[in-house]
């Protein structure tokens, strides 16, 4: 369609739309005035009712002689015929109101009344005014219809009358033939004129009602462009913060995938190169994973379990993995119970640790000095709907009114000053508060501008009878005495000892996936396509040597792996089938498992995650024992972290690294002091080059918080922001992380 033709559709679309609106209004407006006008003549009718009554005590006497009665016989016409005239049509304006019926009744009873008081006053030429004053009076239902029926009314009555009683229409008993003529011209002469009002004021009615419909539709449109605009505001910001959060990571990988192919590198370069790819490759996971999330919940495809889980040991596993992080920024972190917390609780643990490890890592990233605390307790627990709560406080930067109103939505973040300066997606709260609803309960938050902001997480905790309650819990989350629970158990991964079908197209999927099952004791063979796993899982089959589990990678060249998948079903192949496959959105694990998967896997898998998925199936459980650094030491991070809040390397547990972090960090002082004399003389310039060089390098080395930091320092140094503050960070954690480095890094 051309772009003239879609704006003539478009005017035509618009047009039909406009008028459907007009003539709903018009219609609207046409009973509204037609209920009006049969209140008005309710009133009307009864009055004419009473005025009929006293017209025939004290005219009727007078108009008509020759009785001898004390109550001239008229006074009970009168009676009787008003009320058979007003009741009727009253009863119709009562019960349909605004209806065609009831204002043809009301113009019939409503000329009646007028024949019936001009007989009463013998036919007097004044009463007859009252006919006229009744078509003006019916004018106002603007129905010319209405019109129409009262003068053919008046009409008959007239000519029947005049016929047979003329003395009761004209007052004298001999007239002539044609006087009716004379009447009803003039109630014509009258009726063009209201006949002509009434068709006018339909068609300003009319008009109005299509110029109303015309700026509603308009008021609608500029709604909807706002909306759009603003919707589309809001994801271009959440698409350029996208675009930058998955570059950034990307970025690393791909730079640092380069520097693998160089020959020249060491096994210790290529082992920090190795390393630096598989963090940022976590970090780019983790932001895929918040946007399915977000899919999930809205295509109400997310699952939500209700087991026992111990809330205790969920706060110890998120407090030991974010104490590190808060302790790398110089950062306090405290865990206080506030009242008893059951032992178990009815919920999902998976969901709630995801949470509360959002609340706590929003908390880190927003808080430059100071700390955070988790405040845990329990309400109701003794009522039929307890709840926990948990409450992440932090000294942060704090939220505006206005940023707390827009921090829950989607693709939103406080603001995008906050965005560039600390990166984000705009998606973990949005998901978390769903959750949070889905277990049951919800998020607040209550903050201030540069007084830091405080969370509060609560969920359904599901009965409590007869479950223990901790009093004492200490920060460690247990009793000062007592077995540990059950939930402390640690396990390590499976070992196999099976027969593996792997169907997989990419190389570098098969050798990491093949090497994971090796390593971890499998015999896996590999397809290359659908219709190669096909044969040889039939083969295997027949030579009664069937593979223990096949991994079916779901796009494939030649047949993919739902046909291959459904192929093997129709052709009795029982056993486990687990799809790969890089499609998580919402309802594609729904498809592979409807294609005749046993179960699902999402790409990129998880070593453990992966190996435990092929032993379940395999039905052969390995050994379970607890794993152990290579050289048998306590790891120097934690050690180091738990000790000081000197910065650490990531890496710092990697002998292999050792030297390189030492020499990187014996350089860290030297490099803080040419940022401090580049602040000195002024020259952005050198500071944004330097905070530039050390980002790049920080990194590599084990450093996320460094590079953050100068990050921040580059971004403010090129849009022109006062300085101090931010290079003041970088250079602390420069002399923090060499202060680490410069420890002795075993025990006596």
């Amino acid at each position: 369609m051309s772009e003239r033709s879609a704006r003539r559709f478009s005017t035509i679309v618009e047009d039909a739309e406009v008028s459907a609106r007009g003539d709903f209004l018009r219609e609207e407006q046409y009973r509204r005035i037609a209920v009006g006008t049969d209140r008005l003549f309710i009133a009307l009718l009864a009055g004419q009712w009473l005025f009929s009554v006293v017209v025939a005590l004290l005219i009727s006497p007078r108009a008509w002689v020759g009785t001898t009665s004390q109550i001239h016989p008229h006074v009970w016409f009168a009676v009787v015929v008003g009320t058979l005239l007003a009741v009727p049509p009253s009863l119709l304006a009562w019960q349909r109101p605004g209806a065609a019926i009831t204002r043809y009744a009301v113009a019939v009873a409503q000329m009646a009344f007028g024949s019936l008081l001009i007989h009463l006053t013998g036919g007097r030429i004044e009463t007859h005014f009252h006919i006229f004053g009744s078509l003006a009076f019916l004018a106002f239902y603007r129905d010319f219809r209405v019109l129409l029926v009262a003068t053919a009314v008046v009409t008959l009555d007239h000519v029947g009358r005049g016929i047979v009683w003329p003395e009761s229409v004209y007052g004298v008993a001999t007239v002539q033939p044609l006087r009716w003529v004379e009447h009803a011209a003039w109630v014509a002469f009258e009726d063009v004129f209201l006949v002509v009002s009434c068709l006018r004021g339909q068609r300003e009615l009319a008009e109005t009602s299509r110029r109303h419909a015309r700026l509603e539709l308009q008021a609608k449109l500029e709604l909807r462009v706002n909306e759009a605009r603003e919707a589309s505001r809001a994801k271009s910001e959440f698409l350029a913060n996208m675009s930058h959060e998955i570059r950034t990571p990307m970025t690393s990988i791909i730079g640092y995938a380069d520097l693998l192919l160089d020959p020249e590198s060491s096994s210790t370069e290529r082992l920090a190169h190795i390393q630096t790819i598989r963090r940022n490759g976590e970090h780019l996971l983790t932001i895929l994973n918040d946007i399915l999330d977000l899919s999930k919940i809205e295509a109400g495809k997310m699952t939500i379990e209700q087991v026992r889980c111990s809330p205790s040991m969920i706060i110890v596993d998120v407090a030991s993995l974010m104490r590190v992080r808060a302790k790398e920024k110089g950062l306090f972190f405290e865990v206080h119970y506030q009242t008893p917390i059951p032992e178990t609780i009815q919920s999902d643990p998976t969901r709630l640790r995801q949470l509360l490890v959002n609340l706590v890592g929003n908390a880190i990233k927003f808080t430059a000095s100071g700390g955070i605390r988790i405040l845990a307790r329990c309400e109701d627990p003794t009522t039929s709907s307890p709840s926990l709560t948990l409450e992440v406080v932090d000294t942060g930067i704090g939220l505006s009114d206005t940023q707390v109103a827009q921090l829950f939505q989607p693709f939103a973040q406080a603001d995008t000053s906050t965005t560039r300066r600390f990166g984000g997606t705009g998606l973990g709260l949005a998901i978390c508060r769903r959750l949070a609803h889905m277990l049951g309960g919800d998020i607040s938050v209550n903050s201030s501008p540069g007084r830091g902001s405080s969370f509060c997480l609560t969920i359904a905790a599901g009965s409590l009878e007869d479950v223990k309650m901790f009093e004492e819990l200490q920060e460690a989350g247990l009793p000062e005495s007592g077995p540990l629970p059950e939930s402390m158990d640690v396990s390590a991964l499976e070992t196999l000892d099976c027969a593996v079908l792997l169907a997989e197209d990419g190389l570098d999927n098969q050798l990491l996936i093949s090497t994971h099952l090796k390593r971890s004791g499998a015999r896996v063979a590999i397809a290359e396509n659908g219709r190669l796993a096909l044969e040889m899982a039939l083969a295997a089959s027949l030579a009664k040597e069937p593979f223990d589990v096949v991994l079916m990678d779901m796009q494939m060249p030649e047949m993919d792996g739902y046909a291959a998948t459904s192929e093997l079903r129709r052709k009795g192949y029982t056993g486990p089938i687990i799809a790969l496959t890089a499609h998580a959105m919402a309802g594609d694990r729904e498809r592979c498992i409807g294609a005749g998967c046993t179960d699902y896997l999402t790409k990129p898998i998880g070593r453990s995650k992966l190996v435990a998925a092929v032993a379940e199936y395999a039905r052969h459980a390995a050994p379970r024992g607890v794993p152990l650094l290579s050289n048998g030491m306590v790891s120097a991070t934690t050690r180091r972290a738990s000790a000081s809040s000197d910065l650490v390397s990531e890496l710092e547990d990697d002998p292999d690294m050792t030297e390189l972090i030492e020499g990187f960090t014996r350089g860290l002082p030297a490099q803080a002091q040419r940022l401090e004399d580049a602040l000195d003389a002024n020259d952005r310039e050198a500071v944004r080059r330097l905070a530039h060089q050390l980002k790049g390098s920080a990194g590599g080395y084990g450093f996320p918080t460094i590079t953050e930091a100068a990050a921040r320092l580059e971004q403010v140094a090129r849009e022109g922001e006062t300085l101090a503050q931010a290079l003041a960070d970088v250079c602390d954690l420069c002399r923090r992380a060499r202060a680490a480095s410069a420890l002795p890094t075993r025990a006596a």
